[in-house]
């Protein structure tokens, strides 16, 4: 259905703050109206011709959609500032699982390590297949051949004095085992040079390296297990205590070796290696003659 819309320009009034042409003049027929004003008339005439490639509004997006990249705003206003084509939306990204309901990365390693005990414990002849990679003897820890360990069923004394390091263990009932860790060193340790604060040093990483596979052997035994740190001389794996236990306390004359006060500083003597050493300990809750604690200390030295 074509309209009809006419333009009236007064004749008295030649100001052009008066005169208003119609917008469909200055698009140039793009909306969908034609100028057909008369030659010579004074009243402009346009005539609406729904059948012409119109812009707006879109029969297929409606006044809020955008058919040119290039006006992202409704009704085809706003030009990009990149002059770019808009980049295609990626594909919708997969949802993530419930964090309440799937497993966690510990819940799975469980699992498998279930799987694969049940897998070897009711498929027989699976040892030879899953025990294949097993190490034939136990990996050496290096130094371990100058090591001395000495296992004693601690004495009460000792006990009494040593129930305020590990206050969360019963010290006073049941085994209580002290194993020493004595290591020869090349350099007197009642001395001090940059040679002995090094050599020192490597005696201290290699003790508390012997230290944690000994407890950890033993807790995979079901024992209790502990040493001390001979850094702070407090446990390396209990709660901090305001005891402590260094290397040259008193408290080591009850396990057979000497404290000489030099005035200045304390040495331990070693009845074998004299101050040519380096002293460590470590507790346990196994019997002192434990089958256990036997096969760790020889397959570490």
């Amino acid at each position: 259905m074509a309209g009809t819309l006419a333009n009236f320009k007064s004749k008295g009034l030649s100001s052009s703050r008066f005169v208003r042409s119609f917008s469909g003049a200055q698009s140039g027929g793009s909306r969908g109206w034609k100028n057909e004003t008369p030659q010579g008339s004074k009243t402009e005439v346009f005539v609406y011709s729904p059948e012409s490639n119109i812009t707006w509004p879109d029969p297929q997006l409606g006044v809020l959609g955008s058919s040119d990249p290039f006006f992202t705003f409704p009704g085809h206003i706003g030009c990009s500032l990149t002059g770019q084509l808009p980049e295609k939306s990626s594909p919708l990204k997969p949802v993530q699982p419930d964090i309440l309901t799937a497993p966690t990365n510990k819940e799975t390693q469980v699992h498998a390590l279930y799987n694969a005990s049940d897998y070897i414990k009711y498929t027989p002849g699976s040892e030879s297949l899953v025990c294949a990679d097993i190490l034939d003897e136990y990996p050496k820890i290096v130094g371990m051949e100058s090591v001395q360990f000495g296992v004693h069923d601690t004495p009460l004394l000792l006990r009494k004095e040593m129930k305020a390091l590990f206050p969360s263990q019963n010290i006073d009932n049941g085994n209580f085992t002290t194993i020493t860790y004595s290591q020869k060193t090349e350099n007197d340790m009642s001395k001090w040079s940059d040679q002995v604060e090094d050599e020192r040093e490597k005696k201290m990483e290699s003790f508390v390296q012997a230290a944690k596979e000994i407890c950890a052997r033993l807790k995979e035994d079901g024992f209790w297990a502990d040493f001390l740190d001979p850094c702070s001389g407090t446990p390396y794996y209990g709660v901090h205590t305001n005891t402590t236990m260094f290397e040259t306390d008193e408290k080591f004359r009850l396990l057979g070796f000497r404290i000489e006060d030099l005035g200045c500083c304390k040495v331990i003597l070693h009845p074998k290696y004299g101050r040519n050493v380096f002293v460590g300990c470590i507790v346990t809750n196994a019997g002192k003659n434990s089958p256990v604690l036997e096969e760790i200390l020889e397959d570490i030295v």
